[in-house]
């Protein structure tokens, strides 16, 4: 285990259950109905090839697949049930064992919150200082291309925002925005570079990719065949579906359950029965769309619940839980986004989140806001410590210590509570002093001290990255551009 693991440790957590157990399994049901009579959508001819091997309806014509229930149960046995997601360095390494929780940031959106509130379109340098930041935060696990590299070519665009995560963060990097197997096969390069050779990545995969199905009962050819690929290297794979209740999906929870959980069942069985054994993340990002806008929203209620209630499902499976997180539909980091974020990432988690992807994110995913990743550090902090809950034994219970105070004692200077003083959570960001305090300190906002202390982690030196490595990546990297690679 690793130190940082280590940090991330919860244990056996005591699942809040959204859902009754009998509703679980109904939703099951429900998605083997819709997998056999209706099917789903299968771009990819390998995936139908497969498919029909095992027992599924193919109509050429229509790429429709019609999955037996029979032919889901015998790729959910082959499923792994814990696994590792490596770190560029291990001491970076993720266990997913279903006692550790974890905290992602996401991408790839189109645009930057300046300091002073104006947007900009993004480049690749904000994929580095991103990630710089969720290098220096202790309470984020993964980084990824939380922007998109939009000043690189799109060829390479992908292997740009990969190439600016590893130089930036010795942390485990999720791939977003990979779109087909071409570019499989340069990005599973540059990763064997850094990890030191195929055998050295597949035991410790320091980057896993978010495979997107397309709603409703739809798996898009390119993204098919990239699992493909993908699972045959050992990379973990993020299902990641995402419903829009009332739109691509039913307008009740339930339903739209039913339709997130049918796409994510179609996606592994294929993957499974082409690479037995590859190791997927019950993953997704179902929203929910206001009716009088028309507009994308992550954080409703209902969308929250549709997430905390696939956490379930992930346990029903067996699977590793990620689950789509922090979207708020807030312009700054305000109020708005406080109330939001904290209570999906508390629901989400306390459902059974091995990890939550979405930190530093703003206006529904489309803004990058750096301050917003120091808030989340915070915010996930006190979340971690509500999921440790309360220890109760001979030495917490502390009746020794009472007898011993009796009626009038200072429990402050006792060695008990010098023991156990560092086991008490501390605020690094938060107002934590008194108001003549924060008055002398000129009234300083929460964003204003996330904002100095994204300018501190700028200001450090970035974490080491040896130079020919990184000349290595670059050759890579010009070799696609050119046609060479």
């Amino acid at each position: 285990m690793t130190a940082h693991a280590d940090s991330r440790l919860v244990g056996g957590r005591r699942r809040l259950q959204i859902i009754e157990p009998a509703a679980v399994e109904r939703i099951h049901e429900a998605s083997l109905e819709v997998l056999g009579r209706t099917g789903v959508v299968f771009h990819s001819q390998r995936a139908l090839d497969v498919l029909e091997e095992h027992g599924a309806t193919v109509d050429r014509a229509t790429t429709v697949a019609r999955i037996p229930g029979a032919t889901v149960a015998h790729a959910l046995r082959t499923l792994p049930r814990t696994f590792t997601l490596g770190g560029r360095t291990p001491e970076f390494d993720l266990p997913l064992d279903g006692r550790h929780a974890y905290l992602s940031s996401d991408g790839c959106a189109p645009l930057v919150r300046r300091p002073d509130g104006s947007v900009r379109r993004s480049a690749k340098q904000d994929v580095y200082e991103a990630a710089r930041v969720v290098d220096a935060l202790p309470g984020l696990s993964a980084t990824s291309a939380i922007v998109s590299a939009q000043d690189c070519p799109i060829e390479t665009r992908v292997l740009h925002e990969f190439d600016a995560c590893v130089r930036a963060s010795r942390k485990h990097a999720v791939v977003v925005s990979m779109k087909d197997a071409a570019e499989a096969r340069p990005l599973l390069r540059m990763a064997e570079l850094v990890a030191g050779g195929g055998e050295e990545l597949k035991a410790r995969p320091l980057f896993s990719v978010i495979l997107c199905s397309v709603s409703p009962l739809h798996q898009e050819r390119f993204g098919m065949d990239l699992a493909f690929a993908l699972a045959a290297a050992g990379i973990p794979i993020f299902l990641y579906p995402m419903p829009i209740l009332g739109a691509t999906a039913p307008v009740t929870p339930a339903g739209a359950a039913v339709v997130n959980n049918t796409e994510l069942l179609a996606a592994l069985t294929a993957i499974q029965l082409a690479c037995p054994g590859a190791p997927l993340i019950h993953a997704g990002g179902p929203a929910a769309l206001d009716m009088r806008s028309g507009g994308y929203f992550a954080n409703v209620p209902e969308a929250l619940l549709l997430r905390a209630a696939q956490a379930q499902m992930a346990a029903f499976y067996g699977m590793p839980a990620g689950l789509g997180w922090g979207g708020t539909k807030a312009m700054m980091p305000d109020a708005q986004a406080a109330y939001e974020n904290a209570s999906g990432m508390l629901l989400e988690m306390l459902a059974g989140a091995d990890l939550l992807f979405g930190a530093g994110l703003l206006d529904s995913v489309q803004q990058l806001c750096l301050e917003e990743l120091v808030i989340a550090d915070e915010v996930f902090g006190m979340v971690m410590r509500l999921l440790k809950g309360i220890r109760v034994d001979q030495e917490t219970l502390a009746v020794d210590v009472i007898k011993r105070m009796g009626f009038g004692g200072d429990y402050l200077f006792d060695g008990h509570a010098r023991a156990h003083v560092r086991e008490l959570w501390r605020a690094r960001l938060g107002e934590a002093g008194t108001f003549e305090h924060w008055q002398a300190a000129g009234a300083p906002s929460l964003e204003s001290r996330a904002a100095a202390k994204v300018r501190e982690i700028l200001a450090s030196p970035p974490p080491e990255f040896p130079a020919d490595l990184g000349r290595e990546l670059d050759e890579i990297i010009e070799a696609v551009q050119a046609g060479l690679f």
